[in-house]
């Protein structure tokens, strides 16, 4: 009975080729439906994760940048804090300079306002205690003939002279090193304060930079969620495929049954 059933449908098959040829073409436009679906569904995939990818890499980017930054910063801090500490001490420096000049004119005008021999005898064994107190002595020495008063002069060894003119020389050497060590400190605050200026604009060229690097990044992370949005979008749906190759069966039947 199976046999004869069977040897009947290859009877059917060969009068009527166009059923198998029909069946046939079904098939392959099934097939053709699937592969599109499949190739589109790969390749925005792939896109997909290449652009994911992009992204992780970038914020990986981002973030080392931003930790270098902040150990920059830090750094930065620490020496701002030892700047201030050394601005403080030249200035207190600075400060005591200048009280050392105040405390010498008073001196200086303290030694003007002596009035008597004695006491400025006084002060000169106090400035030179190293000549001991036997060292100085007071002549009185008439102007000219019968002057009874005369003019005191300081007695003293002659070569204790060669003390006089090397204090002088080293005052005036002092006096011409701290005019130009003024100088230099006048310049090295000119230059601290071009320094300033400089760093300024240095840092507002790095806030410019970074702004604009973090209004790019975001812009860059928005454009590609949204392109990741697009791409798993379906571009052929899977009901548009089912109905494409429905409609191409029922068209292909339709025409065999009017044949």
């Amino acid at each position: 009975m199976h046999r004869e059933e069977k040897t009947e449908k290859a009877r059917e098959t060969q009068k009527n080729p166009r059923t198998s040829q029909s069946r046939w073409q079904l098939l392959l436009i099934a097939l053709l439906a699937a592969a599109v679906l499949a190739h589109g569904s790969g390749g925005k995939q792939g896109a997909i994760e290449r652009a994911q990818a992009e992204a992780a890499e970038l914020r990986l980017q981002r973030d080392s940048l931003a930790s270098e930054i902040e150990v920059r910063d830090e750094e930065r801090a620490a020496l701002l804090r030892d700047r201030a500490a050394y601005e403080a001490q030249a200035a207190a420096l600075r400060r005591s300079v200048a009280e050392l000049e105040r405390r010498r004119a008073e001196q200086q005008l303290t030694v003007r306002e002596i009035r008597t021999t004695g006491a400025l005898m006084d002060r000169l064994r106090a400035s030179f205690p190293e000549f001991g107190d036997s060292a100085w002595g007071l002549a009185t020495v008439p102007l000219e003939p019968g002057d009874t008063l005369g003019m005191e002069y300081l007695m003293a060894p002659a070569w204790f002279a060669e003390t006089f003119v090397i204090d002088h020389a080293n005052a005036q050497s002092w006096r011409a090193q701290k005019d130009a060590l003024m100088a230099v400190d006048s310049l090295r605050l000119a230059v601290t304060a071009l320094q300033d200026s400089i760093t300024r604009l240095t840092e507002a060229t790095a806030v410019a930079y970074r702004a604009g690097y973090e209004s790019a990044y975001e812009r860059y992370t928005m454009l590609s969620e949204r392109y990741v949005r697009e791409l798993r979008k379906p571009r052929i749906r899977l009901g548009t495929a089912l109905g494409f190759i429905l409609g191409a069966g029922t068209g292909i039947i339709a025409v065999e049954l009017i044949r």
